[in-house]
Order: C-alpha cells, then sequence, then structure tokens
C-alpha cells in the first residue's frame, strides 16, 4: 500500500510539472498570439476581420488600405462603413430602411483592444479626413408626436468611446442631397445603448459654429444634462444669430431653457413637473426673430411674438401675439389636446385683420390607414384693404375638411362685401394621400363669375392641369386697387421630370373686360423650362400682348442662358399698371446674345415716371450697345432723380462696346456735382480700363479732382488699381490703390486739412463759420481672408482746435496726438481712439460692434480733463468755467438699444455769468448709469449764500432720449446786476425729450430782490472801443418750443426803485405757457409803497396786480395813489387791463378833475398855479394820457403816418396831442392840439445841410422861427 502511495504521488508530481509546463507553454504561445496581434501587419488583419465579423447583421466595414499595428495608432484608408437597421423582432410588417453609409479618405485610431471583446470600441484618439456620411431618407410613415417617444433615443451599432476627435472635412447627406457640410470637429463622446456623454464637442460647417457638451440617459428616465450653442453665418452686414441652450432634468423634473439674438433677443423656457402625469409650461417671447438668417438666407423680415402655453400631459392652454411687419396675430385663448395619437382642437382661436379665425376639429390617427379627419374653419369679420381712399373689403367664410388621409373632401363658401357689394366663393376638392381633384372654384359678383377647376398630384411626382374661366370677375375683392370686370380662359398646367426640372406653361386667352376703370385686352403664353436638380438654368419664353387704357405692351421672347428679348411701350402709363404710379415710358427694348453678355438696343422715353420712392422727371434713354465691337453709342439723361441716389440728375454716355466702352457721364445734386471719364475694355476672363477724370465739386466744402488717370484691372478673382489721387482745393490729398488678393486695397490720406469739414458742422447762432486748425492723416487697408476680407484704418493728427473768430486769443477746444485705429469685416468693427484734450486731458474710447442695428455693443469711454473752456461752445452765457471732469462711461447693449455702465463726475466746477452778474462755485455733479440702461445724475452748485442741488434721470433707451431734472435750492442768488439782485428758491422739476417741448413745472420763490426800474428799461450800450467778437444773433430766438407751467412766490423783501416808484412787490403767481399759443397767467401780485408822480410823493394805498387765466402781459390794475394837503386828500385810481388803463383823478371833498390835479400835483387850488405850475400841470395831463398817445403812434404807423400822439409846442408852451408826416425826406409837417385846450399849432420842419433846419410854428398863441443844430454823438 505504502510503495502503491509513492507511485500516486509521483505520478501526482509529474502530472503537475507537466501541467505547468503546457500552461506556461500556452501563456507564453498566448502572449506570442496576443503580440502578433497587436504589432504585426499579419495579426493586425486578422483582427480587424474579428470585428467585421462580431458587427452586428446588417453591417458590413470595408478599407483599402491600412497602416500601423492594430495597437495603434492605426491608419486606415478609402474606408466605408454600411449599416442598415434590422426591424425589431415584434413587427412583423416592419419594412427594412435604407442603409447609412460612411466613407472616409483618412481614418487613423489609437485603440483600446480588450473593450472589443465585449462589442465595445474604445479610442484614445480618433482622426478623420475627407469623409461622407449619407443618412437614410426617412420613409416612417406620419404620426403625431408622443410622450416621451418623441424624444430621441440612443442605440449605435457598437458601443464607441472616442476621448479625442478630431474631424476635418465632413459631408452629411440624406439620400443623395445635402444636408450639412462640416468644416472642423473636435471633442470626445461616449455613446453606447441608451446612454451619451459628449465632452466638450465644437463642430465649425457651412450651417454655423456649434459647441455641445453634457449627458443624455434616454434608459435613466431620459435624464439630461446638456449645454449647447449655436452660431449661425449671416450675409455681409447682418448681426449673425446666436442661440443657446440648456437641459436639464429627468422625466420627473426637467427644464429646457433656450436664449440668444436671431438676430433680436429670443427667448423660451420650459417646464416640466410629474413622471405619470406631467404637468408643463412654455414660455417664449421674441423681440425679433428672422428664420431665413437660421436656414443660411439673406435676411428678412423678423418675427416677434409673446407666446404662453400650460397644460397637463398632453392638454394645452395656448395664448399669445406675433408680429411681422406691422401686422399682428393674436393667438386668442385656445385649447388643444394630443393623446395616443388624437388630436383634439376645440378651438384654436386667431385674431388678424380686425376679425377672428376659429379653428374646430379632430384628427384620429391611431391606425394610419383608416384615420379620421374632421376640421372646420370658420372666418368672421376679417377686413383689409381702404388705405389709399378704395372702399375696404369685409369678410366671412366657412370651410371644413372630413374623411380620412385616403379619402377626404373639403368643401368652403366665403362672402366678400365690399361697397355695398358682395361676391360668394365656394369651392369643393377631394383627394387621397397622392392627389387632388379641384371639382369647383366659384366665384359670383354682381359684375360676373369665375370657374376653376383641375387636378393636382404630388405623389410619386408632382403634376398639375389647372383651367379657369372668367366672366366679369372683379379681382378687386381680393386686391382693393384692382377693381374691375376681367374675362378671359386661363390654364396652366406642369410637372416634374426625372431629372428634377420643372415644366409649366400658362395661357392666357380672350382677355378682355375693364380693370381698374380701364378697357383691357390681351392675351398670352408663358413658358417655364426648369433646370435639371443641381445643374443648368432654368429657360423662360413667353409672347404677351397686354392693352389697358391707353397702354400698350407688347413682348416676346426667351430667357434662359441666351437672352432673345423684344419688348414694346407704346405707350406705356405706368398709372395704368400700376397703383399708386405716375407718368409715360414709350419706346422699345431688345437684348439679344448671351445671358451674361447681351447686346443692347433701347429706345425708352419717360416723362413724370414715378412708383413708391422711385422718380424721374424725364428719362432718356436711346441708343444701341453691343457687347462686343465698337460701333454703339447709348444716351441716358435723367431729370428729378430720385433713385436711392444723392444725385438728381444723370447725364451718360457709353460708346463702342460693352467689351470695349468708352464712358462720360456727368450727375448733379443736392451734395453737387460729380463728372467722370473713363474706358473699359475686355480680353477673356479680363476686364481692364483707365479711370481718365472724376471730379467732384459738393455743394459745400472744397472740391476734388483726380491728379492723374488710374488703370484698373479685374479677371473675377484678381484685381488690380492704380495709384489713383484725388486733391482737394482746401489742401490735402487722398490715394487709393489695389492688388487684390496679394496685398488687398490701400487707402491713404495725407495733409487732410480739418477746414474740410467747416461746412459739414452744425451752423452758429450768429452764422459766423467755425475756425479750424489742424490736419489728419488717413492710413487705410483690406486684406482679403479666405473667401472673406478683413480691413485697417488708422487717423492720426498731431494737434488741432476751435475757435471763434481770427481775433480770439484762445481756443476753447483742442487736442494733440489723435489716434483712431479701426478694424472691420463683413461682420464686426471695433475702433480705439486715444488723444490729449485741452493740453493735460485726456480722452480714450474703445468700441465693438456690428454693422446693423442687432448687432451687440461692447466699449467704453474715459475722459479727464480740468480745462473746461470747450463748455463755453454749449452756453453763450458763462465765461471761464473751471473745475475737472474725470468720466468712465461703459457701453452694452446693442447698436439700436445701447446701454450704459460707469460714471462721470464734474467736480470743483466755477464759472461766471457776466450778464448776471454772479459767479457759481464749488459745483459737484455726478453722472451714474442704471443697470435698466438710464443715467441717475445728482449735483450741487453754490450762488451766493445758497446752494442749488440737482437730481434726475436720463434715459438712452429709444429715440426720445428722456430727461427728467429736479432742480432744487434755498436762497440761491440768481442775479447780482445794478439793475437786478434777486435771491431765489426754487424747486421745479424740467422734462425734456427729443421732438417734445420743454416742459418745466414747479415754484420758484422770491424771499428777496432788488429791482431798479430805469435800469432794467434803458439796458447798457457798449461803448464805441468796444468791439463784440461773437456777437449774439438777434434774430435768433430758440427753436426749443417750451412748455411752462410755473408758480412765482414773492416773499417780504421784493423791493422797486425807478421811474418815480420805491416800494415792494409781493403776492403768487401761476404762468402757463404752451407751445403755439399766448403766455398766461393767474393769482394777484401787490404792490406797497411811494410813487413820485406829478413832481410829488404819492402813497400808494392800494396796488393789485390781478391775472385770471389771461394774457400774462394784460393783467387787470387796481391801484390808487394819492397824497393830503390840508383837509383835501387828491389822489389817481388806475383800474382795467394794462393794454387799455383808464386813470382817474379825484379829491376829497369833491372837486373837478382840474381842481383835483392841481392839489395832486401843486398842493394847492388851481387858481394859485404860476406859468411854471401850469406847465407842471400840462405834463401832468399828458401822462394821464400816455396810454392814448401809444395807441395812437400805432394807429397813426397804420395809417401812413410818420408820427402820432403826444408832442412837444414850445409856441403852444405845452403838450399837443398831433400828427406828422414828412412830404418829402427834408420837409417834414405835423398839426397838433394842446391838451388842455389852449390852442392849436401848424408845424414846418425843412432839413439842411450838416446838422441844422429851419424850424416855424404857426400856433393860435403865438407864431415862432427858429435855426436849429444837432450834433450826434
Amino acid at each position: 500500500m505504502a510503495e502503491l502511495r509513492a507511485r500516486r504521488r509521483a505520478r501526482m508530481r509529474w502530472l503537475a510539472v507537466r501541467g505547468s509546463l503546457v500552461a506556461g507553454a500556452l501563456t507564453l504561445l498566448l502572449a506570442a498570439m496576443v503580440y502578433w496581434l497587436l504589432t504585426t501587419v499579419g495579426g493586425r488583419d486578422a483582427l480587424l476581420k474579428q470585428i467585421v465579423a462580431r458587427l452586428p447583421d446588417g453591417a458590413s466595414l470595408a478599407w483599402r488600405s491600412a497602416e500601423g499595428p492594430a495597437a495603434g495608432p492605426l491608419t486606415l484608408r478609402g474606408v466605408r462603413f454600411a449599416y442598415t437597421p434590422a426591424c425589431p423582432p415584434d413587427e412583423a410588417d416592419c419594412t427594412p430602411g435604407g442603409p447609412v453609409v460612411f466613407t472616409a479618405d483618412t481614418l487613423m485610431l489609437d485603440p483600446a483592444i480588450r473593450p472589443l471583446l465585449g462589442r465595445r470600441l474604445r479610442l484614445d484618439a480618433l482622426r478623420i479626413s475627407g469623409a461622407t456620411l449619407d443618412l437614410p431618407k426617412d420613409d416612417k410613415p406620419f404620426e403625431l408626436p408622443r410622450w416621451p417617444e418623441v424624444l430621441p433615443d440612443i442605440q449605435p451599432p457598437l458601443a464607441l468611446q472616442a476621448d479625442d476627435v478630431r474631424v476635418d472635412g465632413l459631408r452629411v447627406t440624406r439620400d443623395g442631397a445635402p444636408l450639412v457640410n462640416i468644416n472642423h470637429l473636435r471633442g470626445g463622446v461616449d455613446a453606447q445603448p441608451g446612454t451619451l456623454h459628449v465632452q466638450r464637442l465644437a463642430v465649425d460647417s457651412d450651417r454655423g459654429r456649434f459647441t455641445l457638451h453634457g449627458d443624455y440617459v434616454p434608459r435613466d428616465g431620459y435624464r439630461a444634462d446638456l449645454a449647447a450653442t449655436a452660431v449661425f453665418p449671416a450675409p455681409a452686414g447682418t448681426t449673425a444669430p446666436r442661440l443657446g441652450l440648456v437641459a436639464r432634468g429627468d422625466l420627473a423634473r426637467m427644464d429646457v431653457a433656450v436664449a440668444g439674438r436671431a438676430p433680436g433677443a429670443v427667448r423660451a423656457m420650459l417646464t416640466l413637473r410629474g413622471r405619470d402625469h406631467p404637468r408643463w409650461q412654455l414660455r417664449s417671447t421674441a423681440e425679433a426673430f428672422d428664420p431665413t438668417l437660421i436656414v443660411g438666407g439673406e435676411a428678412g423680415v423678423p418675427l416677434a411674438w409673446s407666446l404662453q402655453a400650460d397644460g397637463v400631459e398632453g392638454a394645452a392652454d395656448v395664448h399669445g401675439r406675433v408680429t411681422r411687419d406691422g401686422q399682428t396675430l393674436t393667438v386668442l385663448p385656445s385649447k388643444l389636446h394630443l393623446n395616443e395619437q388624437v388630436l383634439d382642437v376645440q378651438p384654436l382661436a386667431l385674431a388678424l385683420l380686425d376679425g377672428t379665425v376659429t379653428l374646430r376639429g379632430r384628427a384620429d390617427l391611431r391606425d394610419p390607414e383608416h384615420g379620421t379627419l374632421r376640421f372646420a374653419v370658420n372666418a368672421r369679420h376679417l377686413q383689409w384693404g381702404g388705405q389709399d381712399g378704395s372702399p375696404p373689403i369685409l369678410a366671412n367664410g366657412n370651410f371644413g375638411l372630413a374623411g380620412t388621409p385616403q379619402a377626404w373632401a373639403a368643401i368652403g363658401t366665403a362672402r366678400l362685401e365690399r361697397d355695398g357689394q358682395a361676391a360668394d366663393l365656394r369651392f369643393d376638392a377631394r383627394g387621397n394621400t397622392e392627389r387632388a381633384t379641384l371639382k369647383t372654384l366659384q366665384a359670383r359678383m354682381p359684375t360676373g363669375t369665375l370657374d376653376a377647376r383641375g387636378d393636382v398630384a404630388w405623389a410619386p411626382t408632382l403634376r398639375w392641369t389647372l383651367s379657369a374661366d372668367l366672366a366679369g370677375f372683379d379681382p378687386g375683392y381680393f386686391a382693393p386697387a384692382w377693381k374691375g370686370a376681367v374675362n378671359g380662359v386661363l390654364a396652366t398646367q406642369g410637372h416634374t421630370r426625372n431629372d428634377g426640372g420643372l415644366e409649366a406653361t400658362l395661357d392666357v386667352q380672350r382677355l378682355g373686360g375693364r380693370l381698374r376703370e380701364r378697357a383691357l385686352a390681351g392675351q398670352g403664353r408663358l413658358a417655364l423650362h426648369g433646370a435639371a436638380s443641381g445643374r443648368g438654368e432654368d429657360r423662360y419664353e413667353g409672347d404677351v400682348a397686354l392693352s389697358l387704357g391707353a397702354s400698350r405692351v407688347q413682348a416676346k421672347g426667351t430667357i434662359g442662358s441666351t437672352l432673345d428679348v423684344d419688348a414694346r411701350f407704346t405707350p406705356l402709363h405706368l398709372a395704368d399698371l400700376l397703383p399708386g404710379g405716375e407718368g409715360t415710358l414709350q419706346g422699345q427694348l431688345r437684348l439679344r446674345g448671351p445671358r451674361n453678355a447681351p447686346d443692347v438696343d433701347i429706345d425708352l422715353d419717360g416723362r413724370g415716371v414715378s412708383y413708391g420712392d422711385y422718380r424721374a422727371d424725364t428719362l432718356l434713354a436711346r441708343g444701341r450697345l453691343p457687347w462686343r465691337g465698337r460701333d454703339g453709342v447709348l444716351d441716358v439723361r435723367a431729370t428729378g432723380l430720385q433713385a436711392g441716389l444723392p444725385f438728381n440728375t444723370l447725364d451718360l454716355t457709353a460708346r463702342g462696346a460693352v467689351e470695349a466702352l468708352q464712358l462720360d457721364a456727368h450727375a448733379a445734386g443736392d451734395i453737387g456735382t460729380l463728372q467722370l471719364t473713363g474706358n473699359a475694355n475686355r480680353s477673356g476672363t479680363l476686364w481692364q480700363g483707365t479711370l481718365a477724370t472724376l471730379a467732384f465739386d459738393p455743394a459745400k466744402g472744397a472740391q476734388w479732382r483726380l491728379q492723374q488717370a488710374a488703370r484698373f484691372r479685374w479677371d473675377g478673382r484678381n484685381g488690380t488699381l492704380s495709384a489713383a489721387c484725388l486733391a482737394s482745393s482746401g489742401g490735402g490729398t487722398l490715394c487709393a490703390s489695389a492688388d487684390w488678393p496679394r496685398r488687398g486695397l490701400d487707402v491713404e490720406g495725407n495733409g487732410l486739412p480739418l477746414a474740410l469739414l467747416q461746412p459739414y458742422l452744425p451752423e452758429r447762432s450768429d452764422r459766423r463759420p467755425w475756425l479750424l486748425r489742424g490736419d489728419v492723416a488717413i492710413d487705410a487697408q483690406v486684406r482679403p481672408v479666405g473667401n472673406s476680407w478683413r480691413g485697417t484704418a488708422t487717423l492720426t493728427s498731431a494737434s488741432g482746435g476751435l475757435k471763434f473768430s481770427e481775433r480770439a486769443r484762445r481756443e476753447p477746444v483742442r487736442y494733440g496726438n489723435l489716434s483712431l485705429r479701426t478694424t472691420f469685416d463683413p461682420q464686426r468693427l471695433t475702433a480705439e481712439l486715444d488723444a490729449t484734450f485741452n493740453d493735460d486731458g485726456r480722452v480714450e474710447a474703445r468700441v465693438a460692434t456690428g454693422w446693423d442695428g442687432y448687432a451687440p455693443l461692447v466699449g467704453e469711454i474715459a475722459v479727464d480733463t480740468d480745462e473746461l473752456t470747450w463748455m463755453e461752445l454749449f452756453s453763450p452765457d458763462i465765461v471761464e468755467p473751471t473745475g475737472r471732469l474725470a468720466g468712465r462711461i461703459r457701453l452694452s447693449g446693442t447698436r439700436a438699444q445701447p446701454l450704459l455702465g460707469g460714471n462721470a463726475q464734474l467736480t470743483n466746477f466755477a464759472t461766471e455769468l457776466p450778464a448776471l452778474a454772479i459767479q457759481l462755485r464749488d459745483g459737484d455733479v455726478r453722472l451714474d448709469a442704471q443697470p435698466d440702461g438710464s443715467a441717475r445724475i445728482s449735483g450741487r452748485v453754490r450762488s451766493g449764500e445758497g446752494t442749488l442741488t440737482l437730481d434726475g434721470t436720463l434715459g438712452w433707451q429709444g429715440d426720445d432720449t428722456p430727461l427728467v431734472l429736479n432742480v432744487r435750492g434755498d436762497n440761491v442768488l440768481v442775479s447780482d446786476t445794478r439793475d437786478l439782485r434777486a435771491v431765489a428758491s426754487p424747486d421745479v422739476v424740467v422734462r425734456y425729450a427729443a421732438g417734445q417741448p420743454l416742459q418745466v413745472t414747479g415754484t420758484v420763490t422770491v424771499p428777496s430782490a432788488r429791482m431798479d426800474l430805469e435800469r432794467l428799461d434803458e439796458g447798457v450800450s457798449a461803448s464805441d472801443d468796444v468791439v463784440v467778437l461773437d456777437p449774439a444773433n438777434p434774430e435768433d430766438t430758440g427753436t426749443l418750443p417750451l412748455d411752462l407751467d410755473l408758480i412765482l412766490a414773492l416773499g417780504d423783501d421784493v423791493q422797486l426803485k425807478g421811474f418815480g416808484l420805491d416800494g415792494t412787490l409781493g403776492g403768487r403767481l401761476r404762468v402757463r405757457a404752451r407751445p403755439g399759443r399766448e403766455m398766461t397767467a393767474s393769482g394777484q401780485l401787490d404792490v406797497d409803497g411811494r410813487y413820485t408822480a406829478y413832481g410829488q410823493k404819492l402813497t400808494i394805498t392800494r396796488g393789485q396786480l390781478v391775472w385770471s387765466g389771461g394774457p400774462v402781459g394784460n393783467p387787470i390794475l387796481n391801484i390808487r395813489a394819492e397824497r393830503e394837503v390840508g383837509q383835501v386828500t387828491a389822489g389817481v385810481d388806475i383800474r382795467g387791463r394794462a393794454s387799455a388803463p383808464e386813470a382817474t383823478v379825484w379829491s376829497n371833498p369833491a372837486s373837478s378833475q382840474s381842481e383835483a390835479l392841481a392839489y395832486l400835483a401843486l398842493g394847492r387850488p388851481l387858481s394859485s398855479a404860476s406859468r411854471d405850475e401850469s406847465r407842471q400841470l400840462n405834463a401832468a395831463s399828458a401822462a394821464l394820457t400816455a396810454g392814448g398817445s401809444l395807441l395812437a403812434s400805432q394807429l397813426g404807423a397804420r395809417i401812413g403816418l410818420d408820427d402820432a400822439g403826444l408832442m412837444e409846442s414850445r409856441a403852444l408852451g405845452g403838450s399837443v396831442f398831433g400828427v406828422g408826416k414828412y412830404l418829402s425826406p427834408k420837409l417834414y409837417v405835423s398839426y397838433g392840439v394842446s391838451i388842455l385846450g389852449t390852442g392849436q399849432v401848424l408845424t414846418l420842419k425843412y432839413l439842411l445841410r450838416k446838422g441844422f433846419d429851419i424850424e416855424i410854428e404857426s400856433s393860435t398863441v403865438e407864431n415862432r422861427a427858429s435855426v436849429n443844430w444837432r450834433k450826434e454823438k
């Protein structure tokens, strides 16, 4: 037994050793196999075959050549991968779709091998170039969206992880039709069944630039955490649309937000709560959304909207509005419901065209083969037209659609009313998923009928046949400007060819009747031969003869790759064919030859031609200009031209041929005149020529002349321009040269004086010219960049300034080291400005924006200066302002709606106001930008013992720039002259908006003032040795209208002195002024004190000036002034309007007016008056009749007298009321009657030389003669 056990142990040891050796050998063999697979060409090929073998059903992979080991990096060339998804096992009637085909010129990958065993491809790096991806046509039957199945699923044929993906050139198509061309793609991706992770994916393509980052996991409740951006291409000068998307959450709680500009602000927010019965909310607004920019088209008319939708599962409540080009469509509160392929609309109500359109119905598509449709549309009170004086159209209609997709019927009726008459419409169409038959389309109206019928098919190809009989049809019910009664037969048919081209014809026969109150006749045939898909050009054929009113038009020809067109106008009255058109065209036009090189033969004469914004008083185009040859002459003459050009007169002569052209042109307009001559010649694709002369004489400013002829060349891609220099008569030159695309375009300006700008500056109030000093230099380049361009421009100036006159000693505005640098391309514009300002100040600015109003605006403006003399430009009243202005303003928003940030502050401000003899000091004003785009203004300034404070806002949103300022103060000195010293306490609100009157409201309290009435009345004139360098324009009354509602409150210390008055003034007065109306007032002012009159001091016992809403210059007077003489009190009462006051002299005890006047003037009875005292009484009487003298003088001026009113007569010894007139320049005659009734006087005055004159007076008292000499100083 022991021996047996020993043998067994020996055998086990041998088996263990042998097993170890076998295992070692197998391990070595496996390692060798792996090494062979990963590092040798044979192993690589074997491994690739295994990859192909492990692909799912329907997938294939092939390549032309392979480089590198399987361990990587591995490069495959000529790669082709195809995958046709198989039908799910549970769908027996499934039809497999088309294949997904991917090809690449080069595919480089650096794989990890072990994950392949688990059907997972992991790549540390992936490089693709020259690739295509063709997606199959989606033949899946249409179905309404389902939740959450509408969300995309992730089911790649092979799990793929690529940490570094780089694609250069990938063209994506669908069934051969192009979708997108990807120029560059960078990022990482990890795609597995039911999950996707994207790592900073960036795509640059012909559709725009896109980024995506985040996770999307459909197998985990559609959990998402994604962020995406898109920048779409845009035409030159248009702001590129930019949109961003953020999606976070899962089916139980999800938020999706979209925001950006396209080109205006666009926002949308979707919130979803609840997995089984989701409750959702959508809010979307757009200031301007242009869908044509999203798809890469030219800029169109943008949409604006505000939409809201709330719902639970498939039920939705919707309302909002959509606006386009001034037309608004309002979505009234509406209800929609979608559940399991059943759509209920109950209802969808729209308000448009001053009426409503309501849609109700149900679509049941649960069985795509036997779905049902039933919808009704009701239109009520729709209205259009009527803007041009034609009667508006009122429409009501009912339309219905019922049946199944395989057999449906659409019927409807409508009634259009116009000017008391009506047209009835009826249509009946039947169809299926491939075609429709128009059984009836009928319109009946008082003037006749329209009957149409036909067939339209859209599957398998487009094909139609339609015809219409017109018998008195009035198109004015649909287009109000085209009222009439038209007869004729219309027929059209067409189809698409096998090559994708479209064939279509339109026949118009026996056209007659009336249109736009004009006789109509004509016939025609038009045909379209569309080019095959993706190649060639469309070709049009036509033969039209039309007579409308007095117009006759005939046109016949072919337009395609060649032209053969003959059009005759005998004549054409634009008012016949175009509503709003005017004028007449007569003549003919012939075009022959290749489409891009036709011969032109024209003989057109136009008179008073206008349409829309275009106009020509006269238009003559006559001559023949072949494309090739040398015997052509074409003259074009136009006057009164309005065609979007700055010229209204054009005179152009072209000689030779288009390819050997001699051109002589002259244009004139409000901007000035332009003359040029030159030639152009073509040889093959090369155009070359010479600009011989060019002269521009602007209406304002210096003249410009081309110094020498400039030559140019252009072959479609490359071009040159020799140095073309314009010299200004004011000095300086401006030169341009080009060599495209080698060095691009260069523009250089040297020694250009700033004085060239003088005619274009705003006109000064005194109508004197601005005086500018300095010159500038310009250096600009435009360089090609790929298929686009980029430009730079620099403007520099060593120094410059501005002053008011040659004799002025200083310049209020001056600068140094000015540098303006700009860069620009078709989408963007940036500018930088640096300069010293008024010696030690500095101005810096940085701005970046685009070309249109939607372009984002980013910038900063910085100002720092302690030289404020430039403020004198804005106000002629301030002198020698001092202080410091420092500010840094940030710009944001868009060009159309800029926003301000930052602040600016004026500190230690002081200035003198000589006209008021006051000095402002300790001024501090600050402007702070607010987040809403407005600016806050606050400040203070001292005058006298008081302080004036300011606070308010300045808005920059919109074009009106509203300004609101609150002005308050306490004991502010507002005037300190010899004639007026006043202290005021204002509490006033000032409002200003562009295009609106300046509004001033509030109260101004005057606690103290001193007024010298005589000095106020006289004013101060300049002496002979004073020379005014910048006089004010007396005709300038200002152009800013005023809306004033101000209360003037006078305190107890307002003193008046002058013209015999020594007193005080008090009370409250409300002054109201509106633009275009007379200033009015309400309130009362009280006068108190003493008044010297008739040589005596009178006491004012009652002084009232009352306004009751009448003119401010015409108050009601109620004034009494009196004196006491012993037992007698004498006085004068003044009552009535200021324009016609009544003065009464009285005494107590009562006496005659002459006696009362004697007591008032002399202090004793009339009988005791001496001769000199009688003269005083005479003067007093004259004062009483002063108002009559004013009235008489105004009346005398109206009837042609030189003098009328109170005069002095030495013969009568006092005042007379008289009239006078110059019978000749030297002979003057007057006649007067004594005011006191002492006689009449006739005066003759004859002017001699050197200041001498002879005067003769003949009166009932005495006769006098005198020789007078007068010298004026």
